[in-house]
């Protein structure tokens, strides 16, 4: 029995850790290949597209007035867009996108998922109420520097004690002579 006990324990700790990962991973993955069907089967609102325009600084490419079919997503604003057609037009790259509503409602569910897992809770807003609490013990006084301070100090620095001379003694000796060598 206990056996069978850390073996579920484990199990929901590896879901915990990656299950749901590969679970919304494949829900996101079939709403894209759902979408992409729909798309090349045509079955879509022509009305529900959005154009993107991006000014290309190319020195050479070739401008096309038909739309050609385009694989791929982008999130834009926290919405995840999938490419249907795309052009390029004199300076600019049009693409035009249908929304993934699917995708982006999974994505907010794995967010919040996440969310709940770090924190331990779900994000349900709460009232927070800051409590300040002044500890004259914990504030700490500054001296404010003064330069008079220097001024009023006497520095002799002409001294110098025998103790640190004595470790430099100075020693008149001839410099070594220097072999020549010839090749």
């Amino acid at each position: 029995m206990k056996r069978l006990a850390a073996i579920v324990f484990f199990a929901i700790l590896l879901f915990n850790f990656y299950g749901y990962r590969l679970v919304i991973s494949c829900m996101q993955a079939n709403s894209d290949a759902w979408l992409e069907q729909k798309v090349d089967k045509n079955e879509y609102d022509h009305e529900q597209l959005i154009s993107i325009k991006i000014k290309l600084d190319l020195p050479y490419y070739s401008s096309s007035p038909e739309y050609q079919r385009a694989y791929g997503s982008v999130i834009l604003n926290g919405t995840s867009y999938q490419y249907v057609k795309r052009r390029v037009y004199k300076d600019t790259l049009e693409l035009l996108c249908l929304a993934n509503d699917a995708k982006t409602k999974i994505q907010s569910v794995k967010n919040e998922f996440t969310k709940a897992l770090v924190d331990g809770q779900a994000s349900i807003p709460k009232k927070h109420t800051p409590i300040k609490i002044f500890l004259p013990d914990y504030v700490q006084s500054f001296k404010v520097f003064s330069a008079q301070s220097l001024v009023y100090q006497k520095h002799d620095f002409s001294n110098a004690s025998p103790d640190i001379l004595s470790g430099y003694s100075l020693k008149h000796k001839k410099p070594p002579k220097h072999s020549e060598v010839s090749c």
